[in-house]
């Protein structure tokens, strides 16, 4: 409903529309206690739409959820053409739910926004850990505390097997915390969109 954006709440998911399947309108639901679905991997070959489907992604959250609902950190290893319409700040075309944008990002960057979710999941760990009125994740502690900001996080990442190609340090280390961020992220509200033409190599 594009009358009545960022209208919804992400307190106990986040859904997003993929298109129609005859007159039903296909919806995917990540970060509930029901289907338990918190992270997602794409696959497919070159030219077979995942950037597209990427889009389709950002754009359905976006018109649903207000950045205090939704926080999205992007990266394109790839050419950055996925990501650069949502930089451009002087055409207002800009995405505010962005808090980091990576176009044609390296694998510093990619390590470096890793570590920082890593941060994050446990500073927000520690907040809800140290409520004493029942709470126990993300979804009961924003029931309890209705005005605190906190939005749910969607780290995607396009091609993120570039990651890997390179058997060093920053390979070791973005293994480790992308790891635990898909363990440990569903708690504290942190999702992980991974896109790549293959996985092979990455194991």
């Amino acid at each position: 409903d594009t009358q009545n954006m960022w209208a919804e709440s992400s307190i106990s998911n986040l859904i997003f529309n993929l298109g129609k399947s005859g007159l039903d309108t296909v919806s995917v639901c990540l970060g509930d206690s029901v289907s338990q679905l918190h992270n997602i991997l794409i696959s497919g070959a070159a030219g077979k739409g995942k950037s597209n489907l990427i889009e389709i992604i950002i754009h359905s959250l976006c018109t649903r959820y207000s950045p205090d609902e939704l926080e999205l950190y992007l990266l394109d290893f790839k050419d950055g053409l996925t990501f650069k319409p949502y930089s451009a700040i002087e055409d207002s075309t800009w995405l505010p739910h962005a808090r980091m944008l990576g176009l044609e990002s390296d694998r510093d960057v990619g390590l470096a926004v890793l570590k920082d979710l890593e941060t994050e999941r446990q500073r927000r760990a520690v907040l809800f850990g140290a409520s004493c009125d029942g709470v126990h994740d993300y979804e009961s502690y924003r029931q309890r505390h209705p005005d605190a900001i906190i939005p749910r996080i969607v780290l995607i990442i396009d091609e993120y097997q570039k990651l890997f190609d390179i058997h060093d340090e920053i390979s070791n280390e973005s293994a480790l915390f992308l790891e635990n961020l898909v363990r440990q992220g569903r708690a504290c509200s942190i999702h992980v969109i991974l896109a790549s033409q293959s996985i092979a190599g990455a194991e």
